[in-house]
Order: structure tokens, then C-alpha cells, then sequence
């Protein structure tokens, strides 16, 4: 007797939907795209218990008509497209009619809508796990009302991967996001347990609802774009000036025919833009739209259709690259990407024909405090050296030059600083005696929706550790108070909650995020600062790396430099 079986269509629906339903996130992907697909201009967005227990979803759209209600939960039913040329020319967001039907395989469901311009009332649907538990006639306005309870009721094993509430919502959040940015002229409501989260009414300009959503001014706001006529190609852009810098990249956005994406090469070609004015471990924000013929867009990839491929992918990239840099130059200077990491090597890059250039952190820069060094003299000569040494100047506002007779010390005054600040944040924090400085007036810091998710789930743990906040506005919180030695308070909460979750995290690491806040490179210090931050420095239990692993001082021997110039 052979081994190979025909599964059973229950265990085949529930591998199905496994494809298509990953998590509460992906159900409410799926919904809004519907009511979007249906022309709403009012989309009411409401979630319980981060979707466990309740994703309701409200529109205003044309509705379903009533001969229609029983197909939705079949597999492969969809009103957009009919045939295998459609698939090359899809303009709706959903189109595999696998949405439906896997929400309703490992859920409770009640589907109401009323069609827009038929006599006949509305009709309701309820299905359970896959079955049909029976329809009716229903009385409601034009649009359509579903309700998605007890998600994975019958396959317990998703069920226990489900992460905590809030996490959840934390992902709902991100994928709603981007749809109230490019449908910026749709009313967009999101309810979380009863709480408005948000309740954007239509934007005339895409800039506004960008601003609004990402929390900044639109002052700081450049937009560009270009038309293509002969290839059919459109590219947008709102770039954020150097004035918006991020410790994430929780703020960048790509649309592609209106629709999010993720895409590896358009986020590397936009962020290369900044990397000459941006330190390195700071991000821009920016929203990308690029409109091209529905041919020329392979949406098919995955059940998600979170990534899509693109033809003519390189030119396009060009095109962005050049765009990004045009609108960039109108307020300040923009990488060169004609010479050394020009856009021809960023395209090799991305096709694999080239490792990205990364320079080795030892290379061609002296001996490194710690390692070399350490071993050669030991910590306390190196110590007593660089203490006997002097100040001699600085370059690019940036690094701190000492003369120590027969070496030369060179500081880099954000990574010490950064040390100093988390060892002094650290003892206070161990001792519990937090040093705070008051503040007279309030500091109104702007968050986005996700870091008031994270600040309510963490703004004890903060006010213990010196942060001392209450909740302003819908998007905003009030800062009263913070630990004595942090330079820019501000910059250290964003750093805080932009880690997604205040609770995973332990003192040292939260430590970590607020020392962000030092002095940063570019920043303008005289002779006795320099001192100060050397001195300090040597105060410190582990002065020769920054909290996060880098290096604060090297050393340069007089030997180093004699093999430099051939001597």
C-alpha cells in the first residue's frame, strides 16, 4: 500500500490561509485593500486585544451585491480579474481572491454590505472556520461592514506564535500607516480597545498627510518630480531635509502604483543620497511614488504583495537617483554619486556583481586603544599617557587631536562623550539616586503613532530612569524632567522608543539609546570642552569604546607616520 495520501480539504483551507493570513496585521492588510478596491472615501478601522479578539473593518464603497454575498468565501472567487492576461495588468490591490476565504477558514466572520444603486436590501453572511453558518436580509446603509473574530480559533498552533497585544498593533499600525500616506484623500480611522488611535480626514496635498503622519513640520518637507511620456513613468518624492534625522529607518515609505512596498534597491538608492550629510547611524525620512504601466509591474511574487518586481528596474533607479538629487541640492548639498561610489557601482551592487566597499576599521589608522595598545604597554600606561597629553586642535568638528610626545592621540568627541554619559546614566541608575533637571515649560516632543504605542507600554519604566513625561495629544508627548548629563533629552527619547518596545530591554541597553543624545559629530567645542571630554574619559571604567562598541581614541605612532611618507 503507498504512502502518498490526498490531504483532507480541511487541512488543505488551513495551509492555504497559513499563506495569506500570517497574523492580525495581514487580515487588516487585506480588508483595507478591499474597501480601497471598493472606492471608499470613509474607511473605519477598529481592533481589539491588537486583533486576538475583534478587526472590524467599515466602508463607504459600492458595496457587494446581493447574488455575490455567497461566493466571497469561496477560493479563487474575485470580481478584478478573469483571465491569465489580467494578471499582466493589474490595477486594484487585490486581485487572487484568496483574501476572504483564508480569513474565514481560521476565523469567526460576519460580512454585512449593502450595493450602491440596488433596490434590495443588504445581506449578511456569517462564516466560521470555513462553513457557511447561513445568510440573511439585513437593513444598513450603502457599503460594507466586516468583522473578523477569534483569528486562529481553530489552529492553535498560529495561535500561540501571536505575540502580545501590543506588538500586535504595533503591526497593524505599520501596515495601516503607509495607506493613510497614499490615499491621502480618504478619511481613515483606526480604533484600538475603544481609544481613538487616529482619525485623519482627507488632505488636499500629499505633504500635509505626510507631515502629519511622520510628526514633523512641513517646512522641513522637499518634493520632486518627473515625467517620463515615453516610458510611461512618473516618480514623486518627499524628501526630509537635513533638519529630519532618525535613529531607524521607521520612516521611509515606497509606493508603487499606490501600492506599499518593500524594495531593497529603491531604500539603498534614496539613502545613498544622505549618506554625505548624514553620520552613520542616523536616517532620513522620505516617501517614494513611482507610477508605471500595470505591465510593467509583476505584483504575483508572493501571497502578501508586499514586494513586487519591477521591469526596466535599473533605468528606474537612475531616474530616482538623479530626481532625489535635484530635489536635494535646493536647500543643501546631496552625495556625488558620479565619481567613487557612483551610480554605476550602485547598480552593480545591487545586480551582485560587486561586494559592497567596506573599509576594515583597523585599516591604515594606527594602533587601536585596547587592542594593540593594551597589549603592548598596558591600560594604565596608555592611560597616564593620554592624560599627560595635550590639546592641539580638531578637525571637521569631529575628532580631537593630542600631542603625547612620541604618538598622537585622536578622540572622537561623540563615541567619548557617549561613554561618559552612559557610565555617569548607569551609576545613578544602579544607585537609584537619579540626578533630574526640571524643566520650567514642558518640552513638546511630536511621535509618531508607533512610539505612542511603545510610550504608553513603557512611560513608568522611563519615569524611574530619570525620563519624567505625560501624554500631550494624540501625537505628542510632554517632557518635565530628564537625568542630569544628557545633552539633547529629545534625541534620547526618540532613541528610546523608536527600539519598538521599551520592556524587552534592560537598563544598560535603554542607557545605550539615550547616550545617542551626546555631543554628536559636527558639533562645535572649544579647548577646555576637548579637555573636559579627555579628562572625563579617563574617569571612566571602559573609556576606550563607545557603549556600542566603538572605538574612542587612537593612537598614532611617530612610526606610523615615518612608513606613510617612505621614510
Amino acid at each position: 500500500m503507498g504512502k502518498v495520501k490526498f490531504l483532507p480539504d480541511t487541512v488543505v483551507n488551513r495551509i492555504a490561509a497559513g499563506e495569506v493570513v500570517e497574523g492580525p496585521s495581514a487580515v487588516v492588510k487585506e480588508l483595507i485593500e478591499n474597501s480601497l478596491d471598493a472606492g471608499a472615501t470613509n474607511i473605519i478601522i477598529e481592533i481589539k486585544s491588537g486583533g486576538k479578539k475583534l478587526i472590524s473593518v467599515k466602508d463607504d464603497g459600492v458595496g457587494i451585491e446581493p447574488d455575490d454575498i455567497g461566493k466571497l468565501f469561496k477560493r479563487h472567487t474575485t470580481s478584478k480579474i478573469e483571465n491569465l492576461d489580467d494578471l499582466y495588468n493589474i490595477k486594484s490591490l487585490g486581485f487572487r481572491g484568496e483574501a476572504l476565504y483564508s480569513i474565514g477558514a481560521v476565523s469567526d466572520v460576519i460580512l454585512q454590505s449593502k450595493a450602491k444603486g440596488v433596490p434590495d436590501e443588504g445581506r449578511e453572511i456569517h462564516i466560521r472556520g470555513g462553513r457557511n453558518l447561513g445568510e440573511k436580509a439585513i437593513t444598513r446603509i450603502e457599503g460594507t461592514t466586516i468583522e473578523v473574530r477569534e483569528l486562529f480559533f481553530n489552529t492553535p498552533a498560529r495561535k500561540k506564535f501571536l505575540k502580545s497585544d501590543t506588538a500586535e498593533f504595533r503591526k497593524i499600525l505599520n501596515v495601516v500607516i503607509p495607506y493613510t500616506i497614499v490615499f491621502f484623500d480618504k478619511k481613515i480611522s483606526l480604533i484600538h480597545n475603544g481609544k481613538v488611535t487616529f482619525n485623519f480626514s482627507p488632505a488636499t496635498d500629499p505633504i500635509l498627510r505626510f507631515c502629519e503622519i511622520v510628526g514633523v513640520k512641513n517646512g522641513y518637507i522637499l518634493s520632486g518630480e518627473r515625467d517620463v511620456d515615453n516610458k510611461g513613468v512618473v516618480l514623486k518624492v518627499l524628501l526630509g531635509d537635513i533638519n529630519l534625522q532618525f535613529p531607524v529607518k521607521n520612516r521611509q515609505y515606497i509606493f508603487v502604483n499606490n501600492r506599499p512596498v518593500y524594495n531593497r534597491n529603491i531604500s539603498y538608492i534614496v539613502n545613498s543620497v544622505y549618506e554625505d550629510i548624514f553620520s552613520k547611524d542616523l536616517y532620513p525620512t522620505f516617501a517614494v511614488f513611482i507610477q508605471l504601466s500595470p505591465e510593467d509591474v509583476d505584483v504575483n511574487i508572493h501571497p502578501s504583495k508586499r514586494e513586487v518586481k519591477l521591469k526596466d528596474e535599473n533605468y528606474i533607479l537612475s531616474l530616482l537617483a538623479e530626481l532625489c538629487k535635484e530635489t536635494f541640492a535646493r536647500q543643501t548639498r546631496a552625495k556625488d554619486l558620479s565619481g567613487k561610489g557612483s551610480y554605476s557601482e550602485v547598480i552593480e551592487h545591487i545586480n551582485g556583481r560587486k561586494e559592497i566597499p567596506v573599509i576594515s576599521e583597523r585599516e591604515d589608522r594606527g594602533e587601536l586603544f585596547g587592542i594593540e595598545g593594551s597589549i603592548k604597554e598596558g591600560k594604565e600606561d596608555l592611560r597616564a599617557k593620554l592624560k599627560r597629553a595635550f590639546y592641539t586642535g580638531c578637525y571637521k568638528n569631529k575628532y580631537l587631536f593630542f600631542d603625547g610626545g612620541n604618538v598622537l592621540f585622536v578622540i572622537d568627541q561623540h563615541a567619548a562623550h557617549e561613554r561618559i554619559r552612559f557610565e555617569i546614566l548607569k551609576r545613578q541608575w544602579e544607585s537609584g539616586k537619579v540626578d533630574i533637571q526640571r524643566l520650567l515649560t514642558p518640552l513638546i516632543i511630536r511621535v509618531s503613532h508607533e512610539e505612542i504605542s511603545v510610550w504608553e507600554e513603557g512611560h513608568k519604566i522611563l519615569e524611574g530612569l530619570g525620563f519624567l513625561t505625560t501624554r500631550w495629544d494624540a501625537n505628542s508627548i510632554a517632557l518635565h524632567g530628564f537625568p542630569q548629563g544628557i545633552k539633547n533629552p529629545e534625541i534620547s527619547i526618540r532613541n528610546i522608543l523608536a527600539e519598538g518596545s521599551i520592556l524587552r530591554y534592560d537598563r544598560e541597553e535603554i542607557a545605550k539609546r539615550a547616550c545617542k543624545g551626546a555631543v554628536s559629530a559636527g558639533d562645535r567645542i572649544n579647548e577646555e570642552e576637548a579637555v573636559y571630554i579627555k579628562n572625563e574619559l579617563l574617569k571612566c571604567d571602559t573609556p576606550f569604546t563607545c557603549p556600542h562598541g566603538r572605538p574612542t581614541v587612537i593612537e598614532f605612532s611617530e612610526s606610523f607616520f615615518d612608513r606613510q611618507f617612505l621614510r
